[in-house]
Parts: structure tokens; sequence; C-alpha cells
């Protein structure tokens, strides 16, 4: 089983995917702390709980573009976090794959080649058609409510990426 995550220090998405892509669980670790550091630590407790209590053998999740971020302390952030995921990874011998945003979109065809189809909120809003169309699942993407509870992006990029993972794996096999 796979260990799919979409990360930022306020929520991240995760799922647990089975062989044939079989969507087993699916959730949004949301923080309470108000200090990044307290967040992070929230996200790494648990994805460590998730791990425990999963057989999970492998995590997959997006890498930070470190970049390409408008607020230097956000993508520091990030980069902290996935350093604490890894460490987990570490910490329990699992194996882990990093895809950058479009390379993970690219491998689920999000892409139309449009420039329109580049737009993060047009990218997330097929993220979440793809895995309701797939899982018959009713995700919502409201992308001026990103911040609240009424918008499930987060869990559905943590799908797609894990899709990423199981789709490029058997075009390898």
């Amino acid at each position: 089983m796979i260990l799919g995550l979409d990360m930022a220090t306020k929520k991240t998405g995760y799922c647990l995917l089975g062989e044939g892509c079989k969507l087993y669980k699916y959730g949004l670790i949301r923080t309470k702390g108000s200090d990044a550091r307290e967040r992070i630590r929230e996200i790494y407790e648990a994805i460590d709980d998730i791990l425990k209590k999963n057989n999970i053998d492998k995590v997959i999740l997006e890498d930070v573009p470190v970049t390409n971020h408008n607020n230097l302390r956000t993508g520091k952030e990030l980069c902290i976090l996935q350093g604490a995921v890894l460490s987990l990874c570490f910490k329990y011998g699992l194996d882990y794959k990093l895809y950058a945003p479009s390379g993970w979109r690219s491998i689920v065809n999000l892409y139309d080649g449009t420039r329109e189809g580049t737009r993060r909120d047009v990218q997330k809003q097929k993220a979440v058609d793809l895995v309701n169309s797939k899982y018959a699942l009713n995700f919502v993407y409201n992308k001026n409510e990103t911040k609240t509870k009424t918008t499930d992006d987060d869990m559905a990029e943590a799908i797609c990426i894990a899709l990423a993972y199981e789709k490029e794996s058997e075009k390898n096999d």
C-alpha cells in the first residue's frame, strides 16, 4: 500500500492506495498551531500515526518547487516539512518518491495543452474532477474558500499524486 501526500503546513491531504489503484482511505490533516514549527510537528505526528496503523510500503509526495514560491518563508517551511516526512521514511525503512507538481499532473493527464489549463484553479478543479470520476466521490473545489473546510482539493491532489506513481509503475512493468 502507498501513502500519497499533498503537503502544506496548514492542511495536508493524504490517501492510502492499494494494488489496482484501490482507494482505501483518504483524509485531511488540519493543523491548529499558529507557529509553523508547531504545525510541522502536528503533521509529522499525524503522518507517523498513519504509518504506525497501516501497512505502508512507499510514500509518494509532491516535491517542493523551491524556486517557484512568491513567499520565500513558505517555501522554506515546506522544505522543512518535506524533510520531516522523509525522516519518517528513514525511521520506518520506507521507500519514497518525489514528484514535481508538473510531473504528476502530466502523468495523470491533467494538462490539456492550453495556457488556461496551467492556471492553479483549473488544475485543482481537474484533480477534483478526476478523483470524483474514478472513485465516485463528491469532492468539491471552491477556489474562493481554500483556507476553509469547503474545498477538497488537497485530498484530491494527494490521490492524484498516488495515482501518478501507480500509473508510472504500470508503464514500467
